[in-house]
């Protein structure tokens, strides 16, 4: 799901009480991906999609893609 904490900012979440996973940010005219973490420096840039939900989109594929698609942990 996408919870904006801001206007044109979106945390990507599993569920509302979840931490978020991403963040969506507008970008120009696209809205940029990146993997979330507390440190910027680990921040993982996963591109720039057309609109934001195809954004969250690209997130869950990412997971599923790279071993972090279960949902039980």
């Amino acid at each position: 799901m996408l919870d904006e904490t801001a206007e044109g900012r979106w945390f990507v979440r599993r569920t509302a009480d979840s931490a978020p996973e991403a963040l969506v940010e507008r970008f120009g005219n696209g809205y940029r991906l990146t993997a979330w973490s507390l440190d910027a420096g680990e921040a993982e840039s996963l591109g720039v999609h057309t609109a934001a939900h195809l954004a969250e989109t690209a997130w869950w594929r990412h997971r599923d893609l790279h071993g972090g698609g279960r949902l039980d942990g």
